[in-house]
Parts: structure tokens; sequence; C-alpha cells
């Protein structure tokens, strides 16, 4: 039987990303209509034929080019063959489909273990068998889950962003992780900054495999628990490095 680490998406990265993926938490969902736990939505299996259930990626990152924090998600629909037949990641605070034809590529191994991109169709309906991991490419900077690096550019300020805009929101994050959490307007600002001067970059545009180790991912519960650690720790370092740049 499959588990939720043979359908974890690989994920491309710019080549010039500053800012690593941290953890994983990942949930999975049997019911048609279940809210997911870490994003605000709710799951329609109809709109992908066959599904019985999705598996949810939730990737941790510690700062967003404009921001301390952030959090990005892929869904994975499998029907009861355990085959593909629909996915979809963040974008932004919303989702995408990410089963594009032209634009979407699987990896699968044949017979002889040996990995092949697998790439289907122009149907609506488009089922990858079982075994195959879905590609999907990180916008630089801000991290929303994509097919392919074409649909980046639907984004206006997808170079703006990691360079003249970077840092501007500070600290922002739901406040579900920030109950003991409290930063003056002076602090926030030193976030701001601190971003900008450490995480600014021109992205190349050029995008490469990154590696996520077994032991990264996690269930939801508990990666959700770990969030706020996280921050305070980001924000110790951030804090930290003001008071002794003043030394």
């Amino acid at each position: 039987m499959s588990t939720f680490l043979d359908y974890a998406p690989i994920i491309f990265m710019d080549k010039k990303e500053p800012i690593k993926i941290k953890k994983v938490g990942y949930e999975i969902y049997t019911e048609n209509g279940a809210n997911s736990k870490s994003f605000n939505r709710t799951f329609d299996f109809e709109n992908y034929k066959g599904t019985v259930k999705v598996i949810e990626y939730a990737y941790y990152l510690d700062y967003d080019i404009q921001h301390l924090y952030d959090l990005e998600h892929i869904w994975i629909y499998v029907d009861k063959a355990e085959n593909i037949v629909g996915a979809e990641g963040s974008y932004h605070g919303r989702f995408l489909n990410a089963i594009v034809p032209d634009l979407t590529s699987f990896h699968k191994k044949n017979e002889l273990n040996e990995e092949l991109i697998v790439k289907r169709g122009k149907s609506a309906e488009i089922v990858y068998p079982k075994g195959s991991r879905l590609i999907m490419y990180s916008q630089p900077g801000k991290h929303a889950m994509l097919c392919s690096p074409k649909v980046m550019y639907l984004y206006t300020e997808l170079f703006e962003s990691c360079e003249r805009l970077a840092g501007i929101h500070g600290l922002d994050a739901p406040e579900r992780y920030l109950k003991d959490i409290q930063i003056t307007d002076e602090e926030n600002e030193k976030v701001v900054k601190y971003i900008k001067e450490n995480f600014s970059f021109e992205p190349s545009m050029e995008f490469e495999e990154v590696s996520i180790p077994e032991t990264e991912y996690m269930p939801w519960d508990e990666l959700a628990e770990q969030i706020p650690i996280f921050i305070k720790d980001q924000l110790k370092t951030i804090l930290s490095c003001e008071w002794q740049m003043r030394k």
C-alpha cells in the first residue's frame, strides 16, 4: 500500500533562491467536503473523477522574501487504484490547478528502475499511474507552488518582490501562531531591514531540484506546534543581530 512519501512532489527552486524549505507537514483527507487543517479551503473530490483521498503537503519556510513566516501547499488527489487524478498548488493565498496539458511533468520509474518523465495528453480527465511523482516549481522568493515556471510570469511583481519590495511586510503570520509573540513597530522595522539586507536577490529563472530528506516530513499537527517556536527563533536572531551591530 502506498504512503504519503510515495506521492511527495519533486520540488524545483530557483538556483539563486536564498530561502530553503525547512519542514513539510502532511495530512490525508478521505471525506469529500473535508476542511483543510492548514489552509482556508474545503476539498471537492468531484473536481477530479475517481478521487477517494487527498494528500496535503504543507511546506514551511522561515521566510517569504517579503515577510517572516511562509507556508505553501501542494495537494495530490488519488483514486482507489492509487493513481493520481488531480493536483493543485498554493498561489498567494489561493490555489491553482497543477495538472495542465503541455506544462505539467511527472517522474516515474519504469520496470528497470529508470527515471522517466511522464507527460500525458490534452483531455479533461488525465490519470497518472501509481508510482508517478508530480514535479512542481517554487516561485523565487515567494514560493508559490506551480506546475511550470511559465506560470510565474502571471505574477506582476515576480522580480520586484525579490529586490525593491523585499521584506516590506515584516512579521506576517496567522494569529494562531502569534498567541504569545508580540513585537513593537520598531522591532518589526528591524525584521523588514533584516530580510531586505539578507535575502534580496535577482531571480535567475533557472531551476534545480532540491533535496528534502524523509526526516523533514512530519504529521501536520506536529509541524503546527513547532511553527511558533521557529518564528521565535528567527526573531531572537534578528533582534540579537541588531543589538550586536550597536555594540
